[in-house]
């Protein structure tokens, strides 16, 4: 099974003449990609031939043929009222060479003033992309050309073959919190968040004090995270079980509070790729009554949790909270795969 990355590299110092080109066929390809929007929202999606039109065409409409499908399917998921979709940015499609100069790569795009011409874009990689590649993936020829915030970039892909990630007998947990950033069904407790959460907070209002900017909060949150969720993928490879973690789909419903709501839904994203990445099972559960639940006789009692202890108000068993529910989580994932598959799970 093959899984893909993109990394995001700088164009540095760029022929003026040929970065406005490049502009040029960028702007023209976003205004080409809505335009198709429009047809094909009013005519179910159904494709348009692009005889003699060109090729910026043709890429134009199977993007937006792509918006309108998942447009469709999340209409359908929801039920919500859908209208014409409008893009305001978007990669244009371009290709990735070698390059034999001071900098790493070429990026062509396509010149639209001349038939079949192109320029060339001199891009540089950097140290994420290098160690992909030593690390078995390999980077693809087509990538996207883009514009954020006036500055330009090559939107590049990687790709490896994995094996298919097949269910375990056993399964680790995790329970992201405040407090604690992220905790597992093996005891692990990681980094404390709340008081990077409190010292940005501080930080923050005293910049906006003295009329400056604020500092992102989320930013400096989300480095832990994806450490955790790396560290959280690597032990279940090592343990030979599953990953399980708390539905995102049913958290987004639910009001959390502070960290629990966007930070339990970006680990979980990014544990969901680098799981697949890894060839790790990957498993989501309802979070319902797992931090009121004794991970060890099954008792549900709210009065068993106090802060960050739990003692089950039944047979007395004592751990740390974020960990019972860790273990809440592994258990209900287990028996969830279980019906899944139907059958007898690997060792």
């Amino acid at each position: 099974m093959k899984v893909t990355r993109s990394y995001k590299l700088k164009i540095s110092e760029p022929n003026r003449a040929k970065l406005d080109t490049a502009l040029y066929t960028y702007n023209r390809h976003l205004m080409y990609v809505n335009q198709w929007l429009g047809h094909l929202y009013f005519n179910g999606n159904k494709s348009f031939s692009t005889d003699g039109l060109g090729q910026l065409v043709n890429q134009a409409q199977h993007k937006a043929r792509g918006i309108i499908s998942a447009q469709t399917a999340s209409k359908k998921e929801t039920g919500n009222k859908t209208n014409v979709p409008e893009v305001k940015w978007m990669g244009c499609p371009a290709k990735l060479e070698k390059s034999k100069n001071s900098f790493d790569y070429w990026l062509k795009v396509s010149n639209q003033f001349t038939k079949g011409g192109v320029v060339r874009l001199p891009v540089k990689s950097h140290r994420c992309l290098n160690n992909a590649l030593k690390t078995g993936w390999k980077l693809t020829s087509s990538c996207e050309f883009f514009v954020k915030n006036g500055k330009y970039y090559a939107n590049v892909f990687v790709q490896k073959e994995v094996a298919k990630a097949v269910p375990k007998s056993k399964s680790l947990g995790c329970d992201v919190g405040y407090k604690y950033s992220v905790s597992r069904s093996d005891e692990y407790i990681g980094k404390r968040t709340d008081k990077i959460i409190k010292e940005v907070k501080i930080k923050n209002s005293e910049r906006q004090r003295q009329g400056h900017s604020r500092k992102v909060l989320k930013s400096r949150v989300k480095q832990i995270l994806d450490f955790e969720a790396k560290q959280a993928v690597r032990r279940s490879k090592r343990l030979n079980s599953n990953l399980i973690i708390e539905s995102p789909k049913v958290l987004n419903n639910l009001r959390s509070g502070k960290l629990q709501g966007w930070g339990r839904n970006y680990f979980g994203n990014r544990c969901a790729i680098l799981a697949k990445e890894s060839g790790v099972f990957f498993w989501t559960v309802n979070p319902a009554y797992t931090s009121q639940t004794c991970s060890k006789c099954g008792h549900v009692d709210k009065q068993s949790r106090v802060k960050q202890v739990f003692k089950c108000t039944s047979c007395g068993n004592t751990l740390h909270a974020d960990v019972n529910a860790a273990r809440n989580i592994a258990l209900k994932g287990t028996v969830s795969i279980e019906k899944y598959v139907k059958e007898p799970l690997a060792v």
